[in-house]
């Protein structure tokens, strides 16, 4: 997630998410809850069907693992513009 970048308040109706920040820092709200600062390290659950948004608050690109259970939701995330789906042992360059 580039700097500023983020996504809007939504939910994922029968899929919980997992999100585990690799690098840089942000802003995350679950449930309409204040925003909590969230930067490597961090992991944070979201229960099925529960909204919440993500923001980069750093200077730097913010990187995630996501994951969702069940899988399905994250096939949505391949119309984000710059969503890049990596091969299996594929890692991602670290200048983007």
């Amino acid at each position: 997630m580039l700097p500023g970048g983020g996504h809007e308040r939504h939910n994922h109706p029968g899929a919980e998410e997992i999100i585990y920040v690799v690098s840089g820092e942000g802003e995350q709200m679950v449930d309409d809850q204040p925003p909590v600062k969230i930067g490597p390290g961090a992991c944070v659950f979201i229960p099925d069907g529960v909204y919440h948004s993500t923001l980069n608050t750093g200077s730097e690109t913010m990187r995630m693992i996501i994951v969702y259970s069940p899988a399905g939701s994250e096939r949505l995330l391949r119309d984000i513009p710059g969503c890049r789906v990596l091969a299996p042992g594929e890692t991602p360059p670290t200048d983007s």
